[in-house]
């Protein structure tokens, strides 16, 4: 009995060994040896001392943090200190715009009154002038229909051209027309009757009250203008952008997009999408990022075509990165036998909506969408100029958050997938996804490589329990709280900036000093895959293909290990070759030279 139990005792040793590797937290949450982040700070409402009821997204902009809130529809910016800089609640209108929306408009307004008025006044005078002949009437009248007609086309024309997003057009377009109806009716009554009926027609109604009535509606006119040129409040706002071409803000509650200058006045107003999709869904900007131009790209809320793209001018140019749709193989059977009547019957398979969209530096989209019930592997997206995701997913599993889950479970346990809600961008192609569901934070490599793991939920000051935004600040990262209305700051440890200089020389060809930092990433995490991996790649290009072999075999890189396995044996192919071919030769000779003795042989007896 002792003999066995020191049997055990022996076997269970190594086991044991291994299993005190690992700490615990109170919670009995396994602590990882060798984390990528760790807590460096918050800041909140409290030590910011401003009110940030529900903060909806946060963008880091040269040395600063710009907060918008949705609760107290405010733009807060923090500086590098973690100190409030201001809190805007409204914003003024810029000369500029003001004169795209004032001062042309009423230009085009008195100018298009002082026409009508001469056009009237020429005819009066031709009838006060009985000596005038019917001839000369008829052409002043058609003169003024042609000159009324051009007039009003020119106006809608540069209306529309300067004030469009900017105000509803059609309001400033319908307004002028009713109130020059009256005018229309006149001349069209004069042409479709004859001559004489036609001078009586145009003229028997007093002209000037017509100009009267078109003045007055000019004046109302311009009320409705000075209404949008006072100063601007936001109404929910959830998205925002900060580049060097504006601030731009998706005023949710408002339907609108507000672009800012970096004077915090309003430049713009986007408030129209010209696409038939929106002639039966209003336009609910979400989330918004731009390109370096100035480009606008939307997620809306209810729009399944994809991605909003508007031009600098509001103008809609397509829609962007399509979310694929994914049937399985039973649904495309079934689909097959069934008539256009029974598929229209069945539930709609739609692309899931996007959650949030962010721009690197050479003008991509990142963007971060929910799952579907039939398609989970494209939550994570980046999208070319051509509208096309060109992501890399070359790591053991597809970048997608969290790949083990349950399904179907109770109240009390949080199933599922992943639900990421934002994306930020650091450098050489490594990007962080913010899963709301399970308060995580994902690192990943511009190969799909999950680099690290991060973040849990709580109530305490170096966890989040409703992560809604996070960005990085230099080489920190902050995540926004909406519910406890704080921003955690995590900062890299030594082993998450060992990792990220390693990527950083690689990415710029120093491969000897990514292998060398490999090696030290190592030394902290002995079971780090893409270590192993790196320093393989090292030895793969400098043509040591058996290392190459060896280090991929502990990173479990098939794909590599392939490709070192190929260049080994085509370089022990072409080292031996003469050999090999020797062999090739000889054997066959060998064989002939055989037969023909054994056939002598045979002759001789």
């Amino acid at each position: 009995m002792k003999l066995f139990t020191l049997i055990s005792l022996l076997f269970t040793l190594p086991l044991n060994f291994s299993i005190i590797r690992y700490n615990f937290s109170y919670y009995g949450d396994v602590i990882h040896s060798a984390p990528g982040l760790s807590y460096a700070q918050t800041f909140s409402e409290k030590t910011l001392e401003i009110d940030m009821v529900t903060p909806e997204d946060l963008v880091v902009y040269e040395d600063e943090i710009f907060i918008i809130s949705s609760g107290s529809n405010a733009l807060i910016l923090v500086n590098d200190n973690f100190e409030l800089n201001q809190s805007l609640k409204s914003f003024e209108i810029s000369a500029e715009y003001r004169d795209v929306l004032f001062d042309t408009t009423e230009g085009l307004l008195e100018a298009h009154t002082t026409l009508r008025s001469d056009v009237v006044a020429q005819l009066n005078i031709a009838k006060a002038n009985t000596n005038e002949s019917m001839a000369s009437l008829i052409f002043l009248e058609a003169e003024a229909k042609n000159l009324f007609i051009a007039d009003m086309d020119a106006l809608h024309a540069t209306l529309t051209t300067k004030v469009t997003s900017s105000i509803n057009p059609s309001i400033i377009v319908g307004t002028i027309t009713e109130a020059n109806t009256e005018f229309k009716k006149i001349v069209d009554l004069a042409i479709a009757a004859d001559e004489a009926a036609r001078i009586e027609k145009v003229l028997e109604r007093g002209e000037d009250d017509v100009v009267v009535e078109y003045q007055n509606a000019a004046l109302v006119e311009k009320q409705e203008v000075l209404s949008v040129l006072e100063a601007q409040t936001l109404n929910a706002p959830m998205g925002l952008d900060v580049q060097h071409t504006g601030i731009y803000i998706a005023d949710t509650g408002n339907n609108r997009i507000v672009k800012l200058n970096h004077n915090f006045e309003v430049v713009n107003l986007f408030t129209e999408v010209d696409d038939v999709t929106f002639e039966t869904v209003d336009f609910i900007p979400v989330k918004i990022t731009t390109d370096s131009t100035g480009r606008m790209y939307v997620v809306a809320r209810e729009i399944y075509e994809g991605i909003l793209e508007l031009d600098t001018d509001g103008s809609f140019n397509r829609y962007t990165g399509v979310n694929p749709i994914t049937l399985s193989p039973i649904d495309i059977f079934n689909r097959f036998w069934m008539s256009d009547a029974q598929i229209d019957k069945l539930p709609k398979f739609l692309p899931t909506s996007y959650t949030n969209v962010t721009m690197n530096s050479e003008n991509f989209i990142y963007a971060t969408s929910l799952p579907s019930t039939n398609n989970s592997d494209n939550m994570i997206q980046l999208i070319n100029p051509k509208g096309v995701d060109v992501l890399i997913r070359n790591g053991y599993h597809v970048p997608k958050g969290d790949i083990q889950f349950v399904e179907g479970m109770n109240n009390y346990v949080i199933d599922g997938p992943s639900r990421l809600v934002d994306i930020a961008v650091y450098q050489d192609g490594i990007y962080t996804v913010l899963d709301a569901k399970r308060s995580r934070l994902f690192t990943y490599d511009s190969e799909g490589n999950l680099l690290y793991v991060n973040g849990e939920a709580g109530q305490q000051l170096d966890k989040f329990s409703n992560g809604v935004a996070l960005a990085y600040f230099g080489d920190n990262l902050l995540v926004l709280d909406k519910e406890l209305r704080t921003v955690i700051v995590y900062e890299h440890t030594e082993f998450g900036s060992k990792v990220n200089q390693a990527i950083h020389h690689h990415e710029n060809g120093e491969f000897e000093l990514a292998a060398k930092l490999w090696e030290e990433v190592l030394v902290l995490n002995t079971n780090y895959e893409v270590a192993y991996n790196g320093i393989g790649k090292y030895h793969l290009r400098n043509g040591d293909y058996e290392k190459a072999m060896e280090y991929f075999q502990y990173g479990y890189d098939k794909y590599y290990y392939s490709r070192a396995y190929k260049s080994y044996r085509n370089e022990l192919i072409k080292s031996n070759f003469g050999y090999i071919m020797l062999v090739v030769l000889l054997v066959p000779a060998s064989l002939i030279a055989l037969k023909q003795i054994k056939k002598r042989k045979g002759r001789l007896k």
